[in-house]
């Protein structure tokens, strides 16, 4: 499926040096890719999507605020391992130079 002559022009493009045993070994090697490629070809993949099993469905819900009465807020933040006012603090990842 693939010359030595159009191996030779990859390598020249590719700026690769190629002994003849690497030519011989990669010529059969691309053969063998190109088979399983052409293979892959002929496969019928066509089908509609009603016909999929398990069709991906994207689940959308309503985006509503939570509220927290200020007793739970306290509660949260005092079980939390340190505190900066009404936030949990955590250490800082991100390095400015």
């Amino acid at each position: 499926m693939i010359t030595v002559k159009e191996l030779e022009h990859l390598a020249v493009l590719s700026r690769i040096d190629l002994t003849e045993a690497d030519k011989q070994s990669l010529v059969k090697e691309f053969d063998s890719i190109l088979g399983y490629v052409d293979q892959l070809k002929k496969v019928d993949v066509s089908m509609d999507a009603a016909g999929r099993v398990g069709a991906v469905k994207n689940v959308m819900r309503a985006d509503e605020p939570v509220t927290v009465s200020a007793e739970d807020r306290e509660r949260l933040l005092d079980e939390a391992p340190d505190r900066e006012g009404d936030f949990i603090a955590v250490k800082k990842i991100i390095a400015q130079d």
